[in-house]
């Protein structure tokens, strides 16, 4: 059976329509982070790109119509890059991504109306490939290589990639005439493949959007059992620490606030039970209190998070602190008789490079957190700034 190209691209264009729509709105309900943000304005380059090959589709003198497809497509999987890089922890570079879309968007419009169906493909299917391999890699490194949904973004980003490398080897070997071309790698076999993959990338990537939230609702139940002596809730230590930053600012004297993250506790959850993932808690919690310095302030802000804020050392880097902490996690298992000792990662930000609102020293330890967490290397240490 033979399906014309316009019915085709209509087609595409509904199937990316409804994907991209579910997913916008699932991030807008559940009010997710900025990755979900970028992958959304992914979503919504992917609706243009379809809306706009249909438009080329049924009017051929609308010709601008096929560079703005071309452009949009990049955008959408520039994007999709973007937030993977944002989900590890690393600056997202949304500019690159712009950036790379008006250039092949550009590329398209330059040739004019002379320029055909393929006007600017060549640029096109080297963004393509480019963007793709950059997804693919980013979905293996960071927080997505320790989610296991991610692994099928890896397969539908390096599929892209791979794809399009070979595209643009043929069109260039043997042109967009050649039966080689338009059979393997022709508009209506690229617009099959595409609706399949964004089938599967938005549920990929709409089971990996709410993973920190599942993992702090799991890590809710096992590590919530008991309270930490010596340990506040979020808001006690908000209103603590506010009031201590007040102080200090007055005074001008130095803090330092320690974002402390457990690695793994959801597995240690699974494979050793609720009651041992909540007793792996409050051996951390109870570490982070009696190795902290003497004027500390603990606080569990999340299942499987503490902070800590103490007076800046008076020599040598607020690293110290942490490091004294992760000796003393080492230093004393969870249960003595199975040996096992919690591992922290931890993201620092000092009141002499980030100022005093609580809020903004939150946001600078919690990015380097997530910095610490990208390299992959349990119980690192990143400091801001």
């Amino acid at each position: 059976m033979n399906i014309d190209i316009t019915t085709l691209l209509v087609c595409a264009g509904a199937v990316v329509a409804v994907a991209g729509v579910s997913f916008i709105l699932s991030t807008a309900l559940r009010r997710n982070e900025r990755h979900g943000r970028l992958w959304s304005i992914a979503f919504i380059a992917g609706i243009l790109e379809t809306v706009s090959a249909v438009v080329w589709g049924l009017s051929p003198s609308g010709w601008w119509a096929s560079a703005v497809s071309n452009g949009a497509l990049v955008l959408a999987l520039a994007f999709m890059w973007a937030g993977c890089r944002e989900y590890n922890g690393r600056r997202a570079f949304a500019w690159i991504a712009v950036t790379a879309g008006v250039v092949v968007a550009g590329a398209g419009l330059a040739e004019g109306p002379q320029g055909g169906y393929w006007a600017g493909a060549e640029v096109l299917f080297v963004a393509v490939a480019v963007f793709g391999a950059l997804a693919g890699i980013e979905t293996v490194r960071g927080n997505l290589r320790r989610n296991v949904d991610a692994r099928v973004l890896t397969f539908v980003f390096f599929g892209v990639g791979i794809y399009y490398f070979f595209r643009l080897i043929v069109f260039a070997a043997a042109g967009e005439t050649s039966e080689a071309f338009t059979v393997y790698f022709g508009t209506q076999t690229t617009t099959l493949a595409a609706i399949v993959l964004v089938i599967v990338a938005a549920i990929a990537m709409t089971a990996v959007q709410p993973a920190d939230e599942s993992r702090t609702r799991d890590s809710a139940s096992s590590t919530r059992a008991r309270s930490i002596p010596g340990v506040t809730d979020a808001a006690q230590f908000e209103n603590q620490a506010n009031d201590w930053l007040s102080r200090a600012r007055r005074d001008k004297y130095s803090l330092v606030l320690l974002t402390m993250s457990v690695d793994g506790i959801e597995h240690i959850t699974s494979a050793f039970g609720r009651e041992f993932g909540a007793q792996t808690i409050y051996t951390v919690g109870r570490i982070a209190c009696e190795h902290s310095p003497a004027a500390a302030i603990v606080g569990q802000t999340g299942e499987d998070r503490f902070m800590i804020l103490t007076t800046a050392p008076s020599v040598g880097s607020p690293i110290a602190i942490a490091e004294r902490l992760q000796t003393a996690l080492v230093e004393t298992p969870v249960d003595a008789a199975k040996g096992i000792r919690a591992i922290a990662t931890f993201g620092i930000a000092t009141t002499v490079d980030v100022g005093f609102e609580l809020t903004a020293l939150a946001t600078a330890a919690a990015s380097a957190l997530k910095t610490a967490q990208a390299g992959d290397k349990p119980g690192a240490i990143a400091l801001a700034g």
